[in-house]
């Protein structure tokens, strides 16, 4: 086991990183229970980290709602519920509004047929049956996005929640036709925005919330029984 306090400060952030994205697999992917205490030296012994990364990474995740922090009873994993990943997701619709309505006063044609080819990989990817790739090239539309919108916390904290979201479609994925309409949801806001159209553009974003909400807790309910 390495000890990041003698790494260069990107090693060690970079540890955190890779620490924090194991511990949040193992929470969504139901691999440690709601209620279980994570403590640090057995973290150790299993991921292969010093306890520096790990007491850095527990407090990131506690930040992201996925860890509870008491004193004199360390980290524990919360409870996913409906109502977490509700309001996950709602917060990250909400981001996505805010920057198409900040980002429209400055839309280019060069950006309309940037985000027509980020579109048009994630087809390509979906297509391929390359889920996890699709996954991450719908993160880079929605991420040019956020940054269209000019508004550098509103994308920290956006790539932030899209780290949970990530990790939750890797392990529970999507229903049959989803990503298929989603793709065509993309579709439908690039037109929308191309045209200025900021009702009808919020009006899509709201409904693929809605729908990906639905359809993520129904695969988390299905997972449970």
């Amino acid at each position: 086991m390495e000890d990041e306090a003698t790494l260069p400060a990107d090693s060690a952030v970079n540890s955190v990183d890779q620490v924090t994205n194991l511990i949040r697999e193992d929470i969504l992917a139901g691999r440690v229970t709601p209620g279980e205490r994570l403590k640090t030296s057995e973290l150790a012994k299993r991921l292969g980290f010093s306890t520096m990364p790990l007491r850095e990474a527990l407090r990131k995740l506690e930040g992201e709602g996925l860890v509870s922090i008491e004193p004199n009873r360390g980290a524990t994993v919360r409870k996913l519920d409906s109502s977490y990943v509700t309001d996950l997701f709602e917060l990250n619709t909400e981001l996505r509004i805010f920057a198409v309505r900040s980002g429209m006063r400055k839309l280019t044609l060069e950006r309309i047929r940037e985000l027509e080819a980020l579109a048009e990989d994630y087809r390509s990817q979906i297509d391929a049956g390359r889920d996890t790739e699709a996954i991450e090239s719908n993160r880079r539309f929605n991420a040019r996005i956020m940054e269209f919108g000019g508004n550098q916390e509103a994308l920290r904290v956006f790539l932030r929640g899209w780290d949970t979201i990530f990790a939750f479609r890797r392990n529970y994925r999507y229903g049959a036709g989803r990503r298929k309409i989603m793709a065509e949801e993309m579709t439908l806001l690039i037109d929308a925005m191309r045209r200025h159209d900021m009702a009808a553009a919020e009006s899509i974003l709201r409904m693929q919330n809605a729908a990906v909400m639905d359809d993520l807790i129904a695969r988390l309910s299905h997972e449970s029984t």
